[in-house]
């Protein structure tokens, strides 16, 4: 099992560039801390259009935990934290944390989209069996799922899709998002839950 801890930033105006380079130092203290595989990304539309974020990715909770128990006393982390408390560049949301329960999420793939449901947990396995015949519909792209773990909304599901660049985003929603086998799916998955946000986020 992946888990994930995922943090959110707006620039100020004028502070873009600086605010990049402290979340690189950050997602870099991570990496040698312990994470197995990391995310920069800027989101581009939908939810959080104009934000950076975050990923690091670990195997279980227990390696989530003693690394971020690491990173957060490393020197370098511990400066740029003093300088986002001092003279912030961006209005910050998180850090979060979530797991996978269906698929393996790249990290590295060029573009995600993600669209988050609002749903009882009860409704999780009728979810993971419709995210599981959406992920079949196509084999250009990949779907996986996170659950929140520690989130302001614990009522939440989100699958991630992968595309290898923004071009074929487009051409797989043009295939695949419009048909009738989609839209039917979809009328499925707002039974057991409310589509609330979505959004495309590339990888920088």
């Amino acid at each position: 099992m992946s888990t994930f801890i995922i943090g959110h930033s707006t620039p100020l105006p004028g502070r873009a560039s600086q605010l990049e380079t402290r979340m690189r130092t950050l997602i870099g203290v991570m990496a040698q801390r312990g994470a197995r595989s990391t995310r920069f990304m800027r989101n581009i539309m939908g939810e959080g259009a104009g934000s950076f974020s975050l990923v690091a990715e670990f195997e279980g909770f227990q390696k989530l935990m003693s690394s971020y128990e690491e990173f957060t006393k490393d020197p370098l982390f511990l400066d740029v934290s003093q300088q986002v408390s001092d003279n912030p560049a961006g209005q910050n949301r998180g850090p979060f944390v979530l797991r996978d329960i269906y698929g393996q999420t790249d990290l590295s793939s060029p573009v995600h989209a993600v669209r988050s449901y609002r749903m009882s947990r009860k409704n999780l396995p009728q979810m993971i069996e419709i995210v599981k015949e959406i992920d079949h519909l196509s084999e250009g792209y990949k779907l996986t799922a996170v659950l929140p773990v520690y989130a302001p909304e614990m009522d939440m599901i989100h699958g991630v899709y992968h595309f290898d660049s923004l071009t074929d985003a487009g051409k797989i929603i043009d295939e695949v998002g419009t048909s009738a086998e989609f839209q039917e799916l979809v009328l499925k998955a707002n039974e057991v839950g409310t589509l609330i946000r979505s959004g495309l986020n590339i990888k920088m």
